[in-house]
């Protein structure tokens, strides 16, 4: 029986501001299902390290590697999500929109009207949020 890829798989990570080294050749591997917590002080690179495994940054040194692939096609196909620790609604978008363009971050979604009928917002859609 083959092994499945670790769900996470991390070598030689580096990540550089300039000066400063923010991840220092990480090596971390994480089996399918393994529920890990990412701690350490701030500075530690826990938020850069993240934001490769998401495909947000790009390392300047090692290999990211989520269920065997690259960031960006786990993310394309609902392997992986994540709730950022900064951020919130564009207050430029309506409601209809806000939810139109979260659907394209997912590779399967119902289609807006029915998401915002369940939802029972479907009377506040251009609303601007």
């Amino acid at each position: 029986m083959t092994e499945p890829a670790p769900a996470v798989d991390l070598a030689g990570l580096t990540k550089t501001f300039g000066p400063v080294t923010a991840v220092d050749g990480l090596d971390l591997r994480i089996a399918p299902g393994e529920v890990v917590a990412f701690l350490g002080p701030n500075g530690a690179g826990k938020t850069t390290t993240v934001d490769m495994l998401l495909g947000l940054a790009r390392p300047d040194a090692g290999t990211v590697r989520l269920f065997g692939g690259e960031p960006a096609d786990a993310v394309r196909l609902g392997r992986v999500a994540a709730v950022m620790q900064t951020g919130g609604l564009l207050k430029d978008l309506t409601v209809a929109e806000t939810v139109r363009m979260t659907a394209h971050f997912y590779g399967h979604t119902r289609p807006v009207a029915e998401v915002l009928e369940r939802a029972g917002i479907a009377g506040i859609a251009d609303r601007a949020v």
